[in-house]
């Protein structure tokens, strides 16, 4: 028997031992007849008399013992048949937020307004592959005229990252954003509300106004806003970039970055 035939009736025989085993509880116990009540065919009657259920696990066991990779191949088929539905609800769901995701004009973003692909990142202040990407995010827009990041504050590691989250928006409304954004990359450690604010001293932001809109509705929407936003995309953590239909969990490359948005290019 050809393995991926022998991958489903592996996987069917086992489904059927382990819906017996759910239905009927005594399988495998107890002789004698198992009777089950069909709606408006009558009742159906299957009987299993020890010798054939010893027939059975011994035929499973020395098939999978012949053909134990069978076993591999099947949970391979089954994980990739799940992927493929996860990916399918993604893309549901991306195009269903897609405006929330590119045009919200609250969103700080870099780049070319007018690019042909957008990049949207999710991301935390202390999140260390966050932290690692930063510096490409930009360059990789100073590179390539045509490209636009859009960021998504997205604090998920505690107090710290939630102060710095508010603290990049306020700087946003003084013009400022990029600057503090990549600033705040580069603190080692969490960014502690003193270290925040000395460095908005150090980029010229008006530290009262900031300290103001820190603490203003507008702000705390928006990062709510980027919970539930995240929530109904399934984003689970950070960072994850949107390009286009795709919902790239994890850090990437620069160069593995430039690739992706030359397919997305290509595909536009």
């Amino acid at each position: 028997m050809p393995e991926s035939r022998g991958a489903i009736f592996v996987a069917v025989l086992i489904a059927a031992l382990v819906a017996l085993a759910i239905v009927f509880p005594q399988f495998g116990q107890q002789d004698g007849p198992i009777v089950t009540e069909i709606p408006r065919t009558g009742t159906v009657t299957t009987s299993f008399s020890d010798i054939q259920k010893n027939d059975i696990r011994n035929t499973v066991r020395e098939y999978l013992l012949e053909n134990p990779t069978v076993i591999v191949e099947a949970l391979e088929a089954l994980q990739a048949r799940q992927q493929q539905t996860e990916q399918q609800q993604s893309r549901g769901a991306l195009s269903a937020h897609s405006d929330r995701l590119l045009n919200s004009r609250q969103d700080p973003s870099i780049g070319n307004p007018n690019a042909s692909v957008t990049v949207v990142e999710f991301f935390d202040y202390q999140c260390p592959y966050c932290k690692r990407m930063a510096e490409d995010l930009v360059k990789l827009t100073e590179e390539d005229p045509d490209l636009r990041i859009v960021f998504k504050e997205f604090p998920v590691f505690g107090t710290e990252s939630t102060l710095a989250a508010r603290a990049a928006l306020a700087a946003a409304k003084q013009g400022k954003y990029a600057e503090f954004h990549v600033a705040i990359m580069g603190f080692r450690g969490a960014p502690s509300e003193t270290a925040i604010f000395r460095l908005a001293d150090q980029l010229g932001l008006n530290e009262e106004r900031l300290r103001k809109d820190m603490q203003s509705e507008e702000i705390e929407a928006m990062i709510q806003a980027n919970y539930q936003l995240a929530q109904q995309i399934g984003v689970r953590g950070t960072p994850a970039f949107i390009i286009g239909d795709e919902l790239i969990p994890g850090a990437l490359s620069p160069q593995a970055m430039r690739d992706l948005i030359a397919r997305k290019r290509e595909e536009s």
